[in-house]
C-alpha cells in the first residue's frame, strides 16, 4: 500500500480518536503514537469500528481488536500499529 494511503487512514484514525478523548474527557495529546486503549474503555473502542470502516473503505473482521496486539497479554498499541494491524488483517469492499 502507497505511503500516502496509509498516512491518509493514520490520520483519520487519529482524527476518530480525538473526537473520543474529547468525549471522555481525555485531556491527552492524540498523535499516531497514542494508544487508545490505555485511556478509553475497550466497548467504546469498538463502537467506532463502523466509522473507522466508513472513512477507510477497510472492513475490520469481527474477530480482529486493531487496539492490541495478538499476544496473549493483549498488550495496547498505538494508533500506528494500529493501522499496520488493520492492513495486515483488512477486507477492502
Amino acid at each position: 500500500m502507497e505511503k500516502r494511503r496509509l498516512e491518509k487512514i493514520e490520520q483519520d484514525i487519529v482524527n476518530i480518536i480525538k473526537r473520543q478523548c474529547e468525549i471522555f474527557n481525555v485531556e491527552e495529546e492524540v498523535n499516531s503514537d497514542f494508544c487508545p486503549g490505555k485511556f478509553i474503555m475497550s466497548q467504546a473502542l469498538v463502537s467506532i469500528v463502523p466509522e473507522i470502516e466508513s472513512l477507510t473503505g477497510i472492513k475490520i473482521p469481527l474477530e480482529c481488536y486493531i487496539f492490541h496486539d495478538n499476544n496473549k497479554d493483549k498488550k495496547k498499541i498505538s494508533i500506528k500499529d494500529a493501522v499496520l494491524k488493520l492492513i495486515k488483517n483488512a477486507k477492502y469492499e
